[in-house]
């Protein structure tokens, strides 16, 4: 099976603030009370050019208003289908920074820059049976498919330039600024395919995350798609299963309040909140979470947790927060491994084929159910 190595953990115009100040989205705290289904979508964005780029082919768009942590400009792949109308969003992972020591010393993060010559090379990844790749198997293989790099350091999710200290005049500036880019590329892929039938938001560990972070925005953009969110291994643990402490430095140093805390007033306290806000405002959207049991690179992201510990929090969350959703469901594997996506059809748990668990998702299927080990 695909994994990264440990130093790239967590694989796999309103820019400058968020998309609430732009009034985007709803700009007061989801309440129970308001009417679920997809929300009215106040103005967006103005959209900017359609993307063209030849069929089925995988090609490099630069965004000159897209930046990686060091500043250097960024951009999407594509690789478009011009008879489907159909739509993947898929978010890479690489890490994430949040200190001097993370984002300088340890490097816990994929740094910039990231543009063409780096797309060369990854998108030689899609062709080995991954959810990018357009083999025969792949559920998505006939859907427009959106490559989102990762060189921000923030999961995809926030809006803030940071000068990190480390003594002695030592000094590190990161551009965290995975919402803005994220907004930056929407502009144009909701130019490109304005009315998706089917649209997919996904991603792998930090890409995981930040496909759940922002599935409220991109779904803004595309209200009227019947919408799957696809979280590979990107866990939103209930409480202090993630450390307050890094909590608390994730919302000081990326600006989470910018772009999460008036969707999830409480997602500071719980990230776990924000999983029956989005099943509950869109009711109609399938939406789903991987992960293997003991995932080793997101326990040492929750601050070295114990194997044990992270299944039995694992365990909470999901019959906590998720069974009692009918729009959510999961696939839990056995193990310490991390990340699926780039090789579905290589895990199976009790008979049931991770890959036509996906297609099950994708189809509408009414047998599709959460798989534990």
């Amino acid at each position: 099976m695909y994994r990264l190595p440990l130093r790239s953990w967590l694989l796999s115009a309103c820019l400058g603030v968020s998309l609430l100040g732009c009034g985007a989205l709803t700009d007061k705290p989801f309440d129970d009370g308001e009417k679920t289904g997809t929300p009215s979508v106040p103005t967006l964005p103005p959209l900017g050019a359609p993307i063209s780029a030849p069929a089925k082919t995988w090609t490099w768009v630069s965004f000159p208003d897209a930046v990686c942590d060091d500043g250097t400009p960024t951009g999407v792949g594509v690789s478009l289908a011009p008879d489907s109308k159909d739509l993947l969003i898929f978010m890479q992972g690489g890490g994430a920074c949040w200190d001097y020591e993370s984002c300088a010393v340890s490097n816990s993060s994929t740094h910039g820059p990231y543009g063409e010559k780096q797309f060369r090379s990854t998108k030689l990844l899609f062709a080995l049976g991954s959810i990018l790749d357009r083999n025969a198997m792949n559920p998505f293989k006939d859907y427009n498919l959106v490559y989102v790099p990762y060189c921000t350091g923030d999961v995809h999710a926030g809006d803030n330039v940071m000068t990190y200290e480390g003594g002695a005049d030592k000094k590190r500036v990161i551009h965290h600024k995975g919402r803005p880019n994220l907004l930056a590329f929407l502009q144009r892929i909701a130019a490109t395919v304005p009315a998706p039938g089917k649209l997919v938001v996904t991603g792998s560990s930090a890409g995981g995350f930040g496909s759940a972070l922002n599935h409220d925005v991109v779904r803004a953009f595309f209200p009227h798609a019947k919408s799957y969110l696809l979280d590979d291994s990107g866990p939103p643990m209930i409480g202090d299963a993630i450390p307050a402490n890094l909590r608390a430095q994730w919302f000081k140093s990326w600006r989470l309040d910018r772009t999460l805390s008036m969707l999830c007033p409480e997602c500071e306290r719980d990230f776990s909140t924000l999983v029956p806000i989005l099943a509950k405002r869109y009711p109609n959207d399938r939406m789903a979470l991987l992960s293997y049991t003991q995932d080793g690179v997101i326990r040492k992201f929750f601050g070295d947790q114990s194997a044990m510990q992270f299944q039995q929090n694992l365990t909470v969350m999901a019959s906590t927060m998720l069974d009692p959703l009918p729009n959510f469901h999961y696939y839990f594997a056995s193990g310490t491994g991390h990340t699926f996506l780039f090789s579905p059809a290589l895990t199976t748990v009790k008979g049931v084929s991770l890959l036509s668990w996906i297609a099950q998702l994708g189809t509408d299927e009414a047998k599709w159910k959460s798989v534990t080990p």
